[in-house]
This record gives C-alpha cells, sequence and structure tokens, in this order.
C-alpha cells in the first residue's frame, strides 16, 4: 500500500527536477522529462482529489436535477438521483459522473429554449464545475 500516492508522485518529480534534468544535455528530452513530470503532477492530484471532486459533481447535478422535474427526460435524471457509482473507484466515479453530465447536455438543450432560469443554473453548475477540476500547479 502507497499511503500518500500524491506526496510518493511528489517526491519522484522533485527527484527528477533537481536530479535527472540537470543531466540531460539534449533539448528535446529535456522538455519530454519536464512535460512527464508536468503530467506526474496532474496525476497526483487526481489520486488526492479526483474522486471527492467527482462525487460533488454528482452531488451539485442531482440538486439541479431535482429542480428541474417538469423538463422532458425527467425519468432518466430521476434514476441518475437515485443511482450510485459501483464503487469508490476513480474510474468507476468518472463514468457515473459522465452519465449525469450527458443527462445535462439533454436539459441544457431544452432549457437554453424553455427555461431561463434552469438555464442560468446550469451555465452556473458548469462555472463551478470548471473551476472545481482545474489544476493549480
Amino acid at each position: 500500500m502507497i499511503p500518500r500516492a500524491h506526496q510518493a508522485l511528489n517526491d519522484l518529480i522533485g527527484r527528477i527536477g533537481m536530479r535527472v534534468m540537470p543531466e540531460l544535455t539534449n533539448p528535446y528530452t529535456l522538455a519530454d522529462t519536464g512535460l512527464i513530470s508536468l503530467l506526474m503532477t496532474m496525476l497526483g492530484v487526481e489520486l488526492e482529489s479526483g474522486v471527492a471532486r467527482r462525487m460533488a459533481d454528482a452531488e451539485d447535478l442531482k440538486a439541479l436535477f431535482e429542480r428541474a422535474q417538469a423538463a422532458p427526460g425527467a425519468e432518466a435524471r430521476a434514476a441518475f438521483i437515485a443511482s450510485r457509482p459501483a464503487s469508490l473507484t476513480l474510474t468507476d466515479t468518472t463514468a457515473w459522473t459522465d452519465q449525469g453530465l450527458k443527462l445535462l447536455i439533454d436539459l441544457h438543450s431544452w432549457a437554453e429554449e424553455a427555461d431561463q432560469a434552469l438555464n442560468a443554473e446550469i451555465w452556473q453548475f458548469l462555472s463551478v464545475h470548471t473551476d472545481r477540476h482545474k489544476f493549480d500547479l
């Protein structure tokens, strides 16, 4: 077990930056190593908080779907509200949240034409969702 996987990745990234990169002479290899380090940093962030962010997305989607019961597709959204991810792995929470986001696309398409208040709520959700998933590196 690696109890703090994100920290282990950060430690490896530090080692690459302090020990490996200074030894590189080829600019392409140096650039590739920098990109690999950046990707490792992003993976560390996902390992640490990816599931929590997806669960927060789902709770926000459920609240939004609760307020949109009059819109077409209510049965599918109600099924999502009642559902849970198959497990709390990043893969399963991503797949589950993606189901809710697909339902949101249909709801948003309808709301743009039929319900401006709901449309504004959806845009607010999308703004919060984007902020929640940005990488602060």
